[in-house]
């Protein structure tokens, strides 16, 4: 197991059993890091984990700040774990038909960005593809997906083809369990606009979301460029204590 996710599952459960109490701040960076003997990105790979699970906040001037010891969604063995669903999943049970087209497929060494992301080291080999998402014949997005080979050595073109978080169910017998996503807007550029169907004028969304198994460890980078008039997004906050 990786150290960063060592040093998650000991944090969580101080949270959990109180030892880090809701509403407190967790001991300073250089002070756990100093304790678990580990370098900030190990750490921060680590407090990352718990930030996506729901167990932490962080804020620069404020610390890291614990929000629950019962977030909505836990680590692996909880029976609170809920996965995330995907697009295949959300639209296919309302009834929607969801296909893709491949644009792209290889093998490839990531960027350092990438393999960030993916706490992996950029020599590491990933599948990297990049397809439209149709759902019911209409241009949803083109997305840009980066997954560690090591994780899912046997994956193939007609895989991509489908519902990858199905496949990660299937095969790892492990949830897609959360995801840290940052939202933007961007100009289309000739690829969008080709298989989108957009004017030059028009805009894209654009969504960059790591994704984490059930154990903590993230197995997906994807970027995906949505047509603005399909792209959708729902959340739910809430308010725990005062």
């Amino acid at each position: 197991m990786r150290r960063y996710i060592e040093i998650a599952n000991i944090i969580r459960e101080r949270i959990v059993n109180n030892v880090y109490a809701t509403g407190e701040k967790i001991p300073y960076g250089h002070q756990l890091c100093e304790e678990f003997s580990c370098s900030k990105i190990t750490l921060n790979n680590a407090l990352e984990i718990l930030v996506n699970e729901g167990f932490i906040t962080r804020q620069r001037g404020l610390g890291t700040v614990v929000k629950t010891a019962t977030p909505r969604y836990t680590h692996a063995g909880s029976n609170l774990v809920s996965p995330i669903l995907g697009v295949s999943t959300i639209n296919q049970t309302q009834g929607h038909n969801v296909r893709s087209h491949l644009l792209l497929f290889e093998i490839a060494n990531p960027s350092a960005e990438v393999a960030e992301m993916l706490a992996i080291q950029d020599d590491r080999f990933c599948w990297h593809f990049r397809r439209v998402r149709y759902v019911d014949d209409l241009p949803l997005s083109i997305e840009d997906t980066w997954l560690p080979v090591h994780i899912l050595p046997e994956f193939t073109r007609e895989n991509a083809l489908g519902s990858i978080y199905q496949y990660v169910e299937t095969t790892l017998r492990k949830i897609p369990a959360s995801s840290h996503t940052q939202f933007s807007s961007l100009p289309s550029d000739d690829e969008a606009q080709e298989w989108l169907e957009l004017q030059p004028n028009e805009p894209v969304s654009v969504t960059r979301s790591v994704t984490y198994l059930s154990d903590g460890q993230p197995f997906e980078f994807c970027t995906s460029r949505y047509h603005y008039q399909r792209f959708n997004y729902n959340s739910v906050v809430q308010r725990n204590g005062g």
